[in-house]
């Protein structure tokens, strides 16, 4: 049995671009805020030559996007538990 283990290869910034429809700089800006995964190829501290995996972008990105709907609606739900009906005033008038 012949069992071939395909390996997905590493791309540049110029085909991330192309696949997210973005620009390279933009590919490069959201590499260094932390935004997708990139790997830096040399050793040089201020300019990198960066190489990514396509999976790994569109995981990324996609986790990204759950965990952004899945705090709205935590947000939301704690938001709609803490307001009260009716005015502050309402409440006190029977106090007084």
């Amino acid at each position: 049995m012949n069992s071939t283990i395909q390996v997905e290869p590493f791309v540049d910034a110029n085909t991330v671009a192309a696949h997210l429809k973005t620009t390279r700089r933009q590919v490069l800006e959201m590499t260094r805020r932390g935004t997708i995964p990139g790997y830096p190829l040399g050793t040089g501290s201020s300019r990198r030559v960066w190489r990514y995996k396509l999976s790994e972008i569109d995981d990324c990105l996609t986790a990204r996007g759950r965990k952004k709907s899945l705090e709205a609606a935590f947000c939301q739900h704690e938001i709609s538990s803490k307001i009260s009906i009716g005015s502050p005033r309402s409440s006190q008038k029977g106090k007084l």
